[in-house]
């Protein structure tokens, strides 16, 4: 009896060790919780002995305990996973060195959820530039093709439509909130981040509400507007962007679009419902939906007394000093260099730039600014020369003299003239050839624009030929004048160039010089074209406008109406 007791411990203490090295639940519990599992496999274990020797069944056992070391637990029901779909896109984007040619084509994934109306809500990141996207649903294996309603990447979000009613069929919308989440309020993302092909769920908190450039350019325009964003701790990683983030109810407070790539830990932001339903509300209004609200004026922070004291404001006042007026901006004749800006709607500006956001929570003043809807009235509250007056401005969209993203379907412009390859200045080019880039062409793309069709035009590439002999490039030039003539847009360089009846005299911005015999240019052309296969002189955007079916452009494509069409285009 005590050999047999002493093996009936032996064996009890070991499966005791087993559950507790192999079960993680099992280990905030008691070891008596351990011992009495281990002891009912015992139990189990000896009165088998009997049924393997006589074949007869053995007596039921005791009910075990429900406890984490014999129950695995039940999955969370009522995940609103039904809505939240996998979107697949191939894109492919312009070749911007040799603007008539398209980059190889590329294939990622992303995240998006369904709301009211048959729509999906996606980031603008995950199809831009797409070539074809396709959707499917939780638990599906289909992969549904989806069109591109529209896109924003100011403000990063996409909204995209499925045509096929089977995509529908018992597929439930989400409701978005209203407000913006509090400090520390429990939030859950839901999406297919990278790691694995099925949906995926973290949890964490509200760690801050702060404003944001959302802006996923590496060389960003020069006053590009900030929005309100929310950083949350739970993981956004590569996949999760544009799947929805869901309070403890399951309401949507935002979507998923960052994060942090530095040396912090659990960091991601979400674009905060205000952002998501004015986008939501601009599509519904106006059939698309471009840039974000901007009143365009560059200010300074008046923390330092000497500065308040020059600027004649008194104790009580507080506000940012405009420094810089956009000459195209809804406040160009409005605001001047000087004035300060007291407040924005009532919402009164402190010295540091901020406002008052939530009880004692403060945010950027851009965020008064962003979140105005296009086209509507805003007052302003402005000191002038020591005095106070009210002004008022109309919200409108940015106009930057570099574009900063590419719109779908749209070509780089080109013109060759004797293997000179002149094309604008857009943020896709500067991020190819930055280090290349003259210094003065760089200072050119950080000033304001002064007319709509204005355009910085820079020479990217000489095309061998025995016409251009004697001729190169070491630093990428920005065009100054062409025949003497100041030269403003690719539209003007080509009129320019086609009226040119013995040379053809470029002027680069730092005095260099390439002289070309006009006729003898137009002889070669074909020659240099079917040398290095190119289909043409010329976009076809200048192509058209030569024929007076287009006009000038400024880097965006004409105006559209209610839905895009599909056409051709990251994480």
């Amino acid at each position: 009896h005590d050999r047999f007791r002493m093996k009936l411990a032996v064996s009890l203490l070991r499966s005791a060790a087993r559950n507790f090295r192999y079960c993680p639940a099992a280990r905030p519990n008691t070891l008596a919780n351990c011992l009495r599992a281990s002891s009912l496999v015992l139990q189990r274990n000896l009165i088998d002995m009997p049924r393997k020797r006589t074949g007869t069944a053995p007596p039921p056992l005791e009910s075990e305990p429900t406890s984490p070391v014999s129950a695995v637990p039940a999955v969370r029901s009522g995940l609103p996973v039904a809505s939240v779909v996998k979107i697949f896109t191939v894109a492919s984007k312009p070749n911007y060195m040799l603007p008539w040619q398209m980059c190889r084509q590329e294939a990622y994934t992303g995240s998006g959820f369904v709301i009211k109306g048959r729509r999906i809500i996606t980031n603008a990141h995950v199809v831009s530039n797409f070539t074809t996207v396709r959707v499917r649903r939780h638990g599906g294996e289909s992969k549904w093709p989806a069109r591109v309603v529209c896109i924003n990447h100011t403000c990063d979000l996409a909204m995209l439509e499925v045509d096929d009613d089977g995509f529908w069929k018992d597929l439930p919308s989400l409701q978005i909130t209203q407000d913006v989440p509090q400090l520390d309020e429990k939030v859950m993302v839901i999406g297919y981040p990278m790691g694995g092909d099925t949906i995926s769920v973290t949890r964490g908190v509200v760690s801050r509400v702060t404003t944001l450039n959302y802006d996923d350019i590496k060389y960003q325009p020069q006053h590009s507007p900030q929005l309100l964003a929310v950083q949350i701790d739970a993981a956004i990683n590569s996949g999760n962007s544009g799947g929805p983030v869901f309070r403890e109810n399951g309401s949507v407070i935002g979507v998923a679009f960052s994060g942090y790539a530095g040396a912090a830990d659990n960091i991601g932001y979400i674009i905060p419902t205000p952002v998501l339903n004015n986008f939501v509300e601009t599509v519904d209004r106006d059939g698309a939906s471009k840039g974000v609200s901007d009143l365009g004026f560059r200010y300074e922070l008046c923390e330092n007394p000497s500065m308040r004291k020059k600027l004649k404001m008194v104790k009580k006042q507080t506000g940012v000093h405009v420094i810089r007026v956009s000459p195209l901006g809804a406040c160009h004749d409005i605001l001047t260099p000087g004035d300060v800006v007291l407040a924005i709607n009532d919402r009164n500006i402190a010295n540091d730039g901020t406002i008052n956001f939530r009880q004692d929570e403060r945010v950027g003043l851009q965020h008064a600014i962003s979140s105005l809807p296009l086209g509507l009235e805003c007052q302003l509250k402005v000191l002038r020369d020591g005095k106070e007056q009210t002004v008022t401005a109309t919200a409108q969209r940015s106009s930057f003299l570099v574009p900063a993203y590419r719109e779908p379907g749209e070509m780089p412009s080109y013109l060759i003239v004797g293997g000179v390859i002149f094309t604008p200045l857009t943020s896709g080019l500067m991020e190819l050839c930055i280090d290349d880039l003259n210094d003065e062409a760089w200072e050119a793309s950080r000033k304001d624009k002064k007319a709509p069709e204005q355009q910085v035009i820079v020479m990217i590439a000489i095309l061998s030929h025995p016409i251009n002999h004697g001729y190169t490039i070491t630093r990428i030039p920005r065009l100054s004048r062409c025949n003497g003539v100041q030269v403003n847009s690719m539209g003007e360089l080509k009129a320019l160039v086609d009226k040119a009846d013995s040379f053809i005299h470029f002027e680069t911005s730092i005095g260099k010089n390439i002289i070309f015999d006009a006729a003898e240019c137009r002889a070669v052309e074909a020659e240099i074209l079917k040398t290095h296969a190119i289909p043409a002189a010329c976009s076809p955007d200048l192509l058209a406008e030569a024929n007076g079916k287009t006009e000038v452009s400024d880097g965006a494509p004409p105006a559209k109406t209610a839905k895009t069409t599909r056409s051709k285009r990251r994480k």
